[in-house]
């Protein structure tokens, strides 16, 4: 059996998906796996590289297509975004399985099954291939939760934008917390791929002894050590949840609104597109997770009802049950 996995990531979404990837690369143990990568995402190129992942790199969609016919998969994972009708209709030949995640495109009404992690399920009437919620969310880091707080030490906020952060909204909350004229441990993280000028944050951290600016691609280390994480509403608060600490969410892009994960029901305070937050509203939100015990724990209680620990191989099987039913209706046809 073969699975041809087609993969790219946004700028404001992160690299999460190349984790996602690899780890069903890993539980499927298909007989052949072949990883497709748009030519002009070179952080992705990179990411995969130090994965040990050599992905194939396309320049156009009829190169793509061409490439996956030569290869004949019998599934194709599309975690690339939003596709489209006329591309996934070209992909969708064969009787090929075709398996989506986080794709709000109008390619996704072709697919078999579209994990929809970001967003809840849609008031009206849902599509039967779709299954919204965590679901489609796979842990990429075994997590074991430690209470980490020292109540005798000023607070410790993590401010974590994934990726480029386009709207550099690290920027944006670092300079309205140094408006916070109270005691504050802040660390403010930032990777290879961040695309602003670092120099910049670096100046703020002058002013404040108790402000470190970290070149890092694992959050995961550092916001268990934190009292609140300020991040974007994409993969981020899914990591955070893991390790039940209240984290505010800025979003980062318009779509990011309209998700259904990081909001008050899962233990987040939403407060909608970052660029356009006033100061006012991001001290009042980090002031009541300070001030109030109670709602601090509760935040924590709800991230704790979280249970992410099964998908993996909840989404295998599903996968696999898909490849052999198409398999059968194949074998039923001829």
């Amino acid at each position: 059996m073969k699975l041809a996995y087609l993969l790219n990531t946004l700028p404001h979404r992160g690299l999460y998906p190349a984790d996602r990837a690899n780890s069903l690369l890993s539980a499927m143990k298909m007989k052949e796996n072949k990883v497709f990568v748009p030519s002009t995402n070179t952080s992705l190129i990179y990411y995969l590289e130090k994965k040990q992942i050599k992905p194939f790199l396309y320049k156009t969609n009829a190169q793509l297509v061409a490439e996956m016919d030569s290869f004949q998969p019998d599934c194709i994972i599309h975690d690339s975004g939003n596709s489209e009708k006329d591309l996934i209709k070209r992909l969708k030949k064969d009787n090929r399985c075709l398996v989506h995640f986080d794709d709000h495109g109008d390619g996704g009404l072709l697919a078999d099954i579209v994990f929809q992690a970001l967003y809840e399920t849609p008031k009206e009437i849902s599509k039967e291939n779709y299954v919204y919620g965590p679901t489609g969310y796979i842990p990429v880091h075994k997590i074991v939760y430690k209470n980490n707080n020292m109540p005798d030490l000023p607070p410790h906020i993590v401010v974590a934008f994934p990726h480029e952060d386009p709207e550099n909204l690290t920027y944006r909350t670092l300079r309205h917390l140094v408006q916070l004229h109270i005691p504050l441990r802040i660390s403010v993280l930032v990777n290879d791929q961040y695309k602003h000028d670092v120099t910049e944050l670096k100046r703020f951290a002058l002013t404040r002894k108790s402000i470190g600016i970290i070149k890092t691609n694992e959050p995961e280390i550092y916001i268990p050590l934190s009292d609140i994480v300020i991040s974007s509403g994409s993969y981020v608060p899914y990591l955070v949840s893991q390790f039940q600490v209240p984290c505010i969410v800025l979003c980062a892009h318009e779509e990011e609104v309209n998700y259904g994960f990081p909001t008050e029901k899962h233990g987040f305070t939403n407060l909608g597109l970052g660029r356009k937050i006033k100061q006012s509203y991001l001290q009042n939100a980090i002031m009541e997770i300070i001030l109030h015990e109670n709602r601090k724990n509760a935040y924590k209680y709800k991230q704790k009802q979280l249970d992410f620990s099964n998908h993996l191989t909840d989404v295998v099987e599903l996968i696999e049950q898909l490849i052999v039913s198409k398999k059968e209706e194949e074998e039923i046809a001829h």
